[in-house]
């Protein structure tokens, strides 16, 4: 014979893990080209500005997948 228990406790269904939108995901843009021949002082201001905005840009998006993370994953935490 069989008792049922009055405390039987259900698990929860395993939590579904969401991926990061693919933007945060992309690679990042790397240094600009210079090529082998003598630039101006202009033109090379402008390929720093180009650098610059590059490094701004991966800088962002990646501080934006840890956030992202960090977020997916604190909600995993089990509440006591």
């Amino acid at each position: 014979m069989s008792t049922r228990s009055a405390k039987l406790v259900v698990p929860p269904p395993p939590p579904k893990l969401v991926r990061p939108d693919s933007a945060l995901t992309a690679r990042c843009l790397g240094p600009v080209d210079l090529g082998d021949k003598a630039l101006t002082q202009a033109q090379l201001e402008k390929l720093w500005i180009t650098d610059r905005e590059r490094l701004l840009t991966c800088i962002r998006r990646h501080l934006a997948l840890r956030d992202f993370y960090a977020d997916r994953d604190g909600g995993l935490e089990r509440k006591p």
